[in-house]
């Protein structure tokens, strides 16, 4: 982290990478660059989307599935624990790597504020908000939490952080599943009718 700051690797230091005028010779400044950008972002979260939902449904995602919640027990079943985790790294760094590729043009600025801890929070709560255990709840909880604070910071900056929290404080005892989950308990109610 020292490195950013003090710049001596040459990131900008303080603050950051900064002066992204065109992406691959298009100025990122006109509206058809940035709806293209919005388009291949749009399309890149569909593609990994369903990457992610073909690998939960396979035989690698059902033994992830069983790592996660005895990993002794498939370590003694005869399974290579260590593959399958690297794999999955791999596959989340090759995620996070495509997202961060499309997020740059688009904000046109990254600087070491970016490494805050506050950012990390912040996507376990869209995925606590949304609905833990599945791929969609983990996709509305973030849009929904990107419309709030948008809508937020707009009008009372100061209070967003406290907003955030309770959101979380109150997702986290009031429904544990999400929106998910309280949307999953309507629709088994109307049923019940």
């Amino acid at each position: 982290m020292l490195s950013f700051f003090l710049n001596e690797i040459g990131f900008g230091g303080i603050n950051g990478l900064t002066y992204f005028k065109d992406v691959l010779g298009f100025s990122l400044s006109a509206d058809t660059t940035r709806v293209s950008l919005f388009a291949l972002t749009l399309g890149f979260l569909i593609f990994a989307y369903c990457i992610c939902r073909s690998i939960t449904r396979s035989r690698f995602g059902n033994v992830m599935k069983a790592i996660r919640d005895q990993e002794e027990r498939v370590r003694f079943l005869g399974y290579p624990i260590e593959q399958y985790k690297v794999a999955v790294l791999i596959l989340s760094a090759f995620l996070a790597g495509l997202a961060g590729a499309l997020y740059v043009p688009q904000v046109g600025i990254v600087n070491p504020g970016e490494f805050h801890p506050l950012n990390s929070i912040e996507i376990a709560i869209w995925v606590a908000v949304g609905g833990r255990g599945t791929l969609y709840g983990a996709l509305w909880g973030a849009v929904f939490i990107a419309f709030v604070e948008s809508a937020l910071t707009a009008a009372f900056p100061e209070v967003w952080l406290f907003v955030l929290g309770s959101m979380f404080l109150a997702v986290t005892l009031l429904a544990p599943y999400g929106m998910v989950g309280v949307v999953r308990r309507l629709l088994l109610a109307m049923d019940a009718r």
